[in-house]
């Protein structure tokens, strides 16, 4: 029988795999674990920095062992994004700047000022890639060349604006954009072949009078019930789920450009607890409030709650896995690693224990089906690979 993933970890029983050696980067340092084009194969590479942190590290993400180290100019204003293809790491400085590294290497390749406070960052993939900033302030969204950093586009509002998520979405070949004081969102298409963007009044459109723009790099903007806390990716790529400002979770189509949805759940959702599943034709998100044992299953096929899925303990992080979920989760003796098959009600053991490591736990996602566990201290944990279903 095949194994349907492979894992390392720290400390700890596994499933499958072997103990391998973890590289402890102690203090505030931002990882990016991942292989590259190592000695040992080509393998997977995943982004994990948290703002504030001041180095840079890559790991490889079944072992944690350490590749290379950079302090950087000032500290990280965002979490820094890898390029889809793992070539490359960009991040945004609370010194106002947006940087390209080299990966494996960590080289420094192009440097560029903001003229804003930046706060999110997100990097598409493709021969026509962009790298889109945003922040807060005046004109506080800004598009980049990936090679070169150079400003594309800079998007200007009559009033400052802030920007509280940034989303890329490859099948659509679009950036969604939130805002956490605007009661709008927007997407940005980066492919050169998107259709115009028509600017005008109702009536304009009636009378086929209205304006149009150039498809690529024009923001097609729409309304939302409210501001934006977080938006987290669905299992179809036109559903985005968002939490809005008073902590409610509603459902954006993007195809008709509105919000469609708003569930009710049991557990409050809260940034980072929400999570994309699909099987098949079933597809929906996985909502854990803090502190709970439980997860609650939101099906699209009639926007209810239709179960929980229980662990074994609390759910200190979750994160979506081709399909599947991620969950960290307590133990009476540390912390273990489950993967949720949500559509079978199945959580399937990875990682048994893992003696009391620094809380808050993160997952971090990357290229190739490779995930990563880290902890408070940006320690690598464990390392996961899920294959395609």
């Amino acid at each position: 029988m095949s194994r349907p993933f492979s894992c390392r970890c720290r400390d700890g029983r596994l499933r499958w795999g072997r103990f391998a050696r973890a590289a402890g980067l102690l203090g505030l340092v931002a990882v990016v674990t991942g292989a590259g084009q190592a000695d040992d194969g080509d393998a997977a590479l995943v982004a994990n920095s948290a703002p504030g942190a001041t180095r840079v590290a890559i790991l490889d993400c079944a072992s944690g062992r350490p590749r290379a180290t950079i302090t950087l100019p000032a500290a990280l204003a965002a979490e820094a994004a890898l390029a889809p293809d793992g070539s490359a790491l960009f991040a945004s400085t609370r010194g106002r700047e947006l940087l390209r590294y080299s990966v494996p290497g960590l080289r420094e390749q192009a440097r560029v000022p903001l003229e804003f406070e930046p706060t999110a960052l997100a990097a598409a993939g493709g021969p026509d890639a962009v790298v889109l900033a945003g922040g807060r302030g005046a004109g506080a969204l800004s598009a980049h060349d990936p090679a070169t950093l150079a400003e594309l586009q800079r998007y200007r509002l009559a009033e400052p604006f802030s920007v509280s998520a940034i989303l890329d979405a490859p099948a659509r070949r679009r950036f969604v954009i939130a805002f956490a004081d605007l009661a709008e969102a927007w997407e940005i298409a980066y492919d050169p072949g998107a259709p115009p963007v028509l600017q005008g009044l109702v009536h304009d459109y009636r009378m086929g009078e209205a304006v149009p723009l150039p498809g690529r790099l024009t923001p097609r903007r729409f309304e939302l019930p409210g501001p934006t806390q977080s938006l987290s990716a669905g299992a179809a790529p036109y559903e985005v789920a968002r939490i809005d400002r008073s902590g409610a979770l509603g459902i954006v189509h993007l195809d008709v450009r509105r919000e469609i949805e708003r569930p009710r759940t049991a557990a409050a959702p809260s940034p980072g607890r929400v999570s994309a599943w699909g099987s098949g034709a079933r597809r929906g998100w996985l909502i854990a409030a803090p502190g709970a044992a439980a997860a609650e299953v939101l099906e699209v096929a009639d926007w209810r709650v239709t179960g929980r899925i229980a662990v074994d303990g609390e759910i200190l992080a979750l994160a979506a896995a081709r399909g599947r979920v991620l969950v960290a989760h307590a133990r009476p003796d540390g912390v273990a690693v489950s993967l949720l098959d949500v559509a079978r009600r199945a959580a399937e053991p990875i990682v048994t224990r893992l003696s009391s490591p620094a809380l808050p736990l993160r997952l971090a996602a990357g290229t190739g089906g490779c995930y990563a566990l880290f902890d408070r201290d940006d320690r690598w944990l464990a390392g996961f690979v899920v294959p395609p279903r």
